[in-house]
Parts: structure tokens; C-alpha cells; sequence
């Protein structure tokens, strides 16, 4: 059997959907630190909703960095797009 895979633009859609019906989801990211030029390898959040992020008047990466909130602990987070792994446990295409 075929392994299941999204298109990252799927992905994107389907998280924000989920959002708007206040549907926690898991998803897994490729960290990168901008700053530093570093990575802490793969990270793997879960029970998160996607939150309002920069506008584009705000940031030159608005359309890249995507802000999510931890539903356990209200931590609010971001990651890059491009860097999405895996959405509750689908792998995204590359």
C-alpha cells in the first residue's frame, strides 16, 4: 500500500481548517534558528491550533513563518513553512 502524502500547500489548508473548527492537530518541522544559522534537527508539537501570524507590513517573512499556539500550555510558537515534516503523522511532500 501506497504511503500517504500531502502537497505542502494541502497541508497548510488542512491545518487551517482544523484550526477554524478548534480541532488540535499534531504536526512534525525541520527547526531552524535564523539568527544563528542553526538547527536543532526535527521537532514533533502536539494539541496545537494555528494562530494569527505577521502581517505583511510587519516582517519580510510573513508569508514563510507560521505561528501556532500550544493548547496545553498557551505558549505561543512559530516555525518556516518550508520546513513542515510530517502533519498528524502524514508526511509532506518535498
Amino acid at each position: 500500500m501506497p504511503e500517504r502524502k500531502l502537497s505542502l500547500m494541502k497541508a497548510i489548508e488542512l491545518m487551517r481548517a482544523l484550526s477554524r473548527d478548534n480541532v488540535p492537530f499534531s504536526f512534525s518541522y525541520c527547526a531552524f534558528n535564523d539568527t544563528t544559522k542553526t538547527s536543532d534537527g526535527k521537532k514533533t508539537e502536539t494539541n496545537v491550533l494555528l494562530q494569527s501570524g505577521y502581517r505583511r507590513n510587519q516582517s519580510k517573512k510573513f508569508d514563510i513563518l507560521v505561528s501556532y499556539i500550544r493548547t496545553d500550555t498557551n505558549e505561543r510558537r512559530q516555525f518556516y513553512l518550508p520546513l513542515l515534516l510530517e502533519l498528524n503523522g502524514i508526511k509532506i511532500k518535498p
